[in-house]
């Protein structure tokens, strides 16, 4: 997927026509991937950008694909913890299925929600993409995934968690069936291409085992059980 997130490049696109950026905005992408999110931001808006990466493979991506704005561009190659961040400057804050950057198991999600709201203007956005359970996980479910329950809370949870830290969520966008079987089966494809082209690569066969077995638990429990939203709060 173009974002890395299973919300549709689309949808994506749609949520950022909506928003009232302009040049003289400042924002920040936690968990920046390829850059891809903050390139769009860029070409919409002409503003000016800080991303966070602690992935340096990815961070070296984002540099080159962000290249021709670089001067527009602060880049972190860190985990969100480390960087020094000035509070309540930022217009818009971002974090694309990234909310793990913000703490551990349980506290993640109001974490990445606090602590982004501390470095948004009074008017300020936050766009958070994250997962949620659809339904209540099967056990087996959790036990062939070694996902812990606790790591995810319901849709409206989510919602929930922005509105007691006084944040308003007034956009939504939930991820289809489709657009989820595109990003698993982009992952499960990519796997195994390579593996078809090192056959005897037992690293890379162990991955394959275990994409196999995540695309197993997928089919018959995730994709009725997990579900993924883009949400976007106000800071009034």
């Amino acid at each position: 997927m173009k974002y890395n997130n299973p919300i549709s490049p689309s949808c994506i696109d749609n949520m950022l026509d909506e928003l009232w950026l302009n040049e003289d905005s400042l924002v920040l992408d936690v968990s920046c991937g390829n850059g891809e999110l903050i390139k769009r931001i860029l070409e919409k808006f002409n503003c000016q950008a800080v991303v966070i990466e602690i992935d340096e493979l990815a961070i070296a991506k984002a540099k080159e694909n962000l290249e021709s704005s670089s001067d527009q561009v602060t880049f972190h190659n860190a985990a969100f913890k480390d960087v020094e961040l000035p509070k309540g400057v930022f217009d818009a804050c971002f974090s694309l299925g990234s909310t793990h950057a913000f703490g551990d198991v349980g506290e993640a999600l109001d974490n990445a929600l606090s602590d982004m709201k501390s470095l948004i203007v009074s008017n300020g956005v936050i766009v958070l993409g994250d997962a949620y359970w659809r339904k209540e996980p099967d056990e087996e479910y959790l036990l062939a995934t070694g996902i812990d329950p606790s790591e995810l809370r319901s849709n409206v949870e989510n919602i929930k968690a922005g509105n007691q830290l006084g944040l308003e969520c007034v956009y939504i966008v939930h991820s289809s069936y489709q657009d989820w079987d595109t990003f698993e089966s982009s992952s499960w494809l990519a796997s195994e291409r390579e593996l078809l082209r090192d056959p005897n690569n037992i690293e890379l066969l162990d991955k394959v085992k275990a994409r196999r077995s995540w695309r197993d638990a997928y089919l018959k429990w995730g994709r009725e059980t997990m579900g993924f939203a883009l949400y976007l709060f106000i800071h009034s």
